[in-house]
């Protein structure tokens, strides 16, 4: 609607991101804060103690870390660090209806703080404990799920680019258009948090990682190396500026993209009558399943509030008289 006026008269926004940003860390910010409070607490603890160790210069601590989640032969530490960021992919996916419960995400943080059927408090069960049980984790159950039969460099490793991964050039390669449009134009890297902040990723995961494998992936694309136009894509959508008749934005509280979005912390951006914004307490386009209005108020509240606004909105419409 900012870039094609006109052609809309009215438009929904569900979770939808306005502002580029290269370094995303903050896509984990969600997740930190609304993941159970022990999950979180035990992991930041085994990220942080990883984050020393690799920090260091020695070699058998380090391989011994690898090796207890059985990722022993991983070449490169970041290559590692990715492997364990995969599980806070899956809280993306959760949903409203189903209690924001289950799924891979959760059993994940079952693995780590039920201990013979009881649940460690909200302080977790320590460093000790939740770094044996999370490697546990992966040695019988994770790294099945996630790479199958693939050896740990095969399923983690991004420097040969030979793999598949990044010479699939198939045109329903939805991975291949992402990342030509994370590469150019809106980076979104989802990071490692600053070192003064709590992080749920490993620290040796920085855009550095993520932009290397542009090249990597279009080869000749980046012969200075890739550097996402992130200004000027927020200078032709207008990013957190954004002010638009007639546009509804719906957001959830939980979501990991919500740091991107018209309801970012610090954004500021006002909600009124012809750009209105509400909040509900979900996930990642939780308002779209009329699912979750039925389960959750929040949920309900933003529906009906989109439809009393589209109602008016679209009342309001005059056909062109060409």
């Amino acid at each position: 609607m900012v870039n094609k006026p006109g052609v809309f008269w009215a438009g929904y926004s569900s979770s939808g991101v306005v502002e580029a940003i290269t370094n995303f860390w903050d896509y984990f910010e969600p997740i930190r804060l609304n993941m159970p409070q022990n999950c979180s607490t035990d992991v930041q603890s085994v990220v942080s103690h990883i984050d020393d160790i690799f920090s260091g210069t020695d070699m058998a601590a380090i391989q011994s870390v690898k090796s207890n989640f059985g990722l022993g032969n991983v070449t490169h530490l970041d290559d590692f660090g990715t492997a364990l960021r995969s599980h806070f992919g899956y809280w993306q996916l959760l949903e409203l209806y189903t209690r924001g419960g289950g799924g891979p995400f959760y059993d994940f943080c079952d693995a780590l703080e039920v201990k013979g059927g009881q649940n460690a408090p909200a302080s977790g069960w320590g460093l000790d404990y939740s770094l044996e049980a999370w490697g546990s984790y992966w040695n019988n159950t994770y790294y099945d799920q996630a790479c199958g039969t693939s050896t740990p460099d095969d399923c983690w490793g991004t420097y040969d680019g030979s793999t598949s991964y990044f010479t699939n050039t198939t045109v329903d390669n939805a991975d291949r258009s992402w990342s030509w449009m994370v590469c150019n134009e809106v980076g979104w890297f989802q990071e490692s948090a600053p070192k003064d902040h709590p992080s749920l990723i490993l620290r040796v995961l920085t855009p550095s990682y993520d932009l290397r494998q542009c090249g990597l992936m279009f080869p000749g694309a980046f012969p200075t190396g890739a550097d996402p136009q992130v200004n000027r894509t927020n200078d032709l959508y207008q990013g957190w500026n954004v002010r638009q008749d007639r546009l509804f934005f719906a957001n959830g509280l939980r979501d990991p993209w919500r740091g991107a979005t018209v309801s970012a912390d610090g954004a500021n951006v006002p909600s009124t009558d012809s750009q209105p914004i509400a909040v509900s307490d979900g996930f990642h386009c939780s308002d779209l399943a009329t699912a979750s209005g039925a389960v959750d108020a929040t949920a309900r509240e933003v529906q009906e509030k989109a439809l009393q606004y589209m109602d008016i909105w679209l009342k309001s419409w005059q056909p062109s008289s060409q």
